[in-house]
């Protein structure tokens, strides 16, 4: 185990109560820590950090200004490999796990006495130490953070997960080796593939490909290209997609639907580095890196997809990434909500409107089975249907289908009825009401309104009118 006094740590120290600041710097001294820096400015973190080097950093949550919740993400963002250890009153799973997945290394609760607080400590430098010595091995120094290759800046994200996945991806971008990137539908597997190409030192073409669906015909012909006279209609030469390719990347993507025929013809390719065009017996030799994608688990353990071939799979996966799903980070809806919004705005020639406090939580707490993918189609639908300046909460519950499983009565105000009419009301008064508040509620769409009430738009407009008739002969009446 690591001598915490030997190894000389510097601990950042970050709470608005100076009380907290003195009671964890004395816990820090009885422990043998004498670099200490205590921040009472949630806005000074990220500055502090830039001078520190190999900090560790106690971060409380509740603050003014920029809470820690914000601050772990720019931490993570900017700085991974600083381990973060919360220290917080709260003590609410949600929080916590909330933190965890956002990449903090330890969830402390108030108080926090001395065995834990050092607990957290030692293993923060235990792992500072041998990320270090690695790093060391390789030459590589967290010192001068490195810029984000230009390569990722058509992915979104501030998420400490995606940030690992760009390091790999510039560590690998050079070996030209066969690449494997697994992750859901809608995580962005083409995107990286293209960063991985654009980092690469490779002079040829990108080439994408969905093999999904193709049989083993149609997959040959594609990749390798044909003679003439190879089949009837064949009537000239047709190069395929990895002579196309040649000098530069074939990204095959949904490689765990390809046939089990196919699948030994790409294992020979990988193999040998040739392949025969169809109809021909002369080999050409391939020039391309191959990089494969699939949303499915290829590895034949039970439950799992049993009819890919496990050598194919191990040449595949020479390097192997994997995209977590859009749910595993939250903290980059809100970056992505701002980027579709203002892409759906200019494919519609139109200001981009905001989007409202309400319908971002919705978003937010949706776990997404789509993904990046499924977000934009419901932004891309809540921009062309927006005539203000703001996404109404209800657009985005519907297409998440919240409201389905929420009353309309759900949506009239907390109070109870007698402090709205003064007395307990008629069903005709309550009636009117909630087509007041379902009208108010929608913006006068008289379509969603209906929706709300569970009436058809017939019958919500039979009402209105009947109103509005009665409207007009007490008007006269009283003339």
């Amino acid at each position: 185990m690591i001598n915490i006094e030997a190894y000389k740590p510097h601990v950042v120290l970050v709470d608005d109560e100076l009380s907290e600041l003195e009671a964890y710097s004395f816990l820090l001294e009885s422990m043998g820590v004498q670099n200490i820096t205590t921040i009472d400015d949630s806005r000074k973190v990220m500055e502090s950090l830039k001078n520190i080097p190999s900090p560790i950093v106690f971060l409380d949550l509740n603050m003014p200004k920029v809470s820690g919740l914000e601050v772990l993400q720019e931490i993570k963002a900017k700085q991974p490999q600083i381990p973060v250890i919360i220290c917080t009153a709260s003590s609410e799973i949600e929080t916590a796990v909330k933190c965890l997945k956002l990449g903090a290394h330890d969830y402390l609760v108030k108080p926090i006495n001395l065995n834990t607080f050092g607990s957290a400590l030692r293993t923060a430098v235990e792992i500072v130490s041998l990320r270090n010595e690695v790093l060391s091995l390789k030459g590589i120094s967290f010192r001068d953070p490195v810029p984000k290759h230009a390569a990722f800046d058509d992915i979104i994200t501030q998420n400490c997960l995606m940030t690992e996945i760009f390091n790999y991806i510039e560590a690998i971008a050079p070996s030209g080796q066969p690449i494997l990137i697994l992750g859901e539908t809608g995580t962005g597997k083409e995107l990286l593939a293209r960063a991985i190409h654009q980092i690469s030192p490779l002079s040829g073409e990108f080439v994408a490909v969905d093999v999904s669906g193709l049989d083993d015909a149609l997959f040959s012909d594609t990749l390798f290209g044909h003679g003439k006279g190879a089949y009837t209609g064949a009537n000239r030469v047709r190069p395929g997609l990895i002579e196309q390719a040649k000098e530069g990347t074939i990204f095959l993507d949904e490689i765990g639907d390809l046939p089990e025929v196919s699948q030994m013809k790409l294992l020979r390719l990988l193999q040998e580095g040739v392949y025969y065009p169809l109809g021909s017996d002369k080999p050409k030799q391939c020039r391309a890196r191959i990089i494969t994608a699939t949303n499915k688990t290829l590895t034949n353990t039970p439950g799992e997809n049993k009819n890919f071939r496990k050598d194919l799979y191990y040449r595949l996966s020479t390097h192997l990434i994997k995209v977590p799903p859009l749910k595993e980070r939250k903290d980059d809806i809100s970056l992505l909500v701002e980027q579709l919004i203002n892409e759906a705005a200019a494919s519609m020639k139109r200001h981009p409107p905001q989007i409202s406090k309400k319908a971002l939580q919705l978003l937010e707490n949706y776990n997404f089975p789509g993904n990046i993918r499924e977000l934009k189609t419901y932004l891309y639908d809540a921009v062309a249907r927006t005539s203000t300046d703001i996404i109404a909460d209800w657009i985005i519950e519907e297409r998440l289908n919240i409201s389905a499983t929420t009353s309309p009565l759900d949506k009239i105000e907390s109070k109870p009825l007698e402090h709205i009419f003064g007395k307990i009301p008629t069903l005709d008064e309550l009636v009117e009401f909630a087509i007041d508040q379902a009208l108010k509620q929608t913006g006068n769409n008289q379509s969603q309104a209906a929706r709300l009430l569970g009436l058809s738009k017939q019958a919500l407009n039979k009402r209105l009118k009947k109103r509005q008739q009665n409207k007009t002969l007490i008007d006269r009446l009283v003339s």
